[in-house]
């Protein structure tokens, strides 16, 4: 019995040896320092996000430079009622007008990044003059403009006369009385073939751009032309109007749509109304 107990003595004291010699051998951690955790895993670096993509630049539908192309008879060649004169107009260098006779298209352009005039702003249908009665050269817009007004040589009425030199005019198609309602439809139908005395005509919503919005001073260029240019033709064969209905339309001031792409009140007055005189030619 007592030497069962000494055994039983003996193994514990070994025991306690063994796990007094096991710290001994066991690393002191430095001062202030965490001791290693086994199977511990380096933290994953957060990855940058990804830049958003660009979006590419989408080129706009071609009837917002031809709204024309989208409106109705009635809106091509009726009156809207309104006969107050321009209260002011942009900066004569925020426009530069091409009249290009071989295509019978009028563009207006504004300018680049680069300081030019290269972006197109508005696409015009126009009659120039039969023959070579429309002059060319390089012109400065006059400051004579009439709202309604009647042409001496043929006893017609035009809507948004703007001087550009001399007795040359952008204008509106033609009509027998100061009223819209008399409109002469073979004047609607000839638009993009010579055919005025030498006067630019453009369909109605046309002529009032230009009769606010080109300020006197303004640069036109009226040039022959191309006819092999390849542009030029492409943006002419889209430059469709509607035809001009059988029967009469009856045309009310005021009475009719205005889906044009801008309005009178958003446009600067950087430049002052001058009324101007038909014998202007600074």
């Amino acid at each position: 019995m007592r030497k069962r107990s000494f055994v039983l003595l003996f193994l514990g004291l070994c025991a306690v040896a063994a796990a007094f010699f096991r710290t001994l051998l066991l690393p002191v951690p430095q001062s202030g320092a965490q001791p290693e955790l086994m199977g511990t895993l380096a933290p994953t670096a957060t990855p940058e996000p990804l830049p958003a993509p660009t979006p590419e630049p989408t080129e706009a539908p071609f009837s917002a430079l031809a709204p024309t192309t989208a409106m109705s008879f009635a809106e091509l060649v009726g009156d809207n009622g309104n006969y107050d004169a321009p209260a002011g107009y942009p900066s004569p260098d925020t426009y530069r007008v091409v009249v290009d006779i071989a295509h019978q298209v009028v563009i207006l352009y504004t300018r680049d990044g680069e300081g030019e005039y290269t972006v197109p702003v508005r696409y015009m249908l126009c009659s120039t003059g039969l023959g070579d009665r429309t002059p060319t050269g390089v012109f400065r817009m006059k400051r004579y403009r009439v709202r309604f007004g009647l042409f001496q040589n043929d006893k017609t009425y035009g809507q948004y006369w703007t001087l550009i030199q001399g007795r040359i005019y952008f204008h509106s198609t033609l009509y027998e009385e100061r009223d819209a309602n008399t409109y002469i439809g073979e004047t609607y139908d000839l638009l993009g073939t010579k055919a005025s005395h030498g006067c630019i005509r453009v369909p109605v919503p046309d002529a009032r751009f230009i009769y606010y919005n080109l300020g006197h001073g303004t640069e036109v260029e009226i040039r022959e032309g191309d006819p092999n240019d390849a542009e030029l033709a492409a943006i002419r064969a889209q430059l469709v109007l509607p035809e001009r209905p059988e029967a009469h339309v009856t045309l009310l001031p005021g009475q009719i749509p205005d889906t044009d792409n801008w309005r009178i009140a958003d446009v600067p007055q950087e430049l002052p109304y001058e009324e101007g005189s038909q014998k202007e030619q600074r």
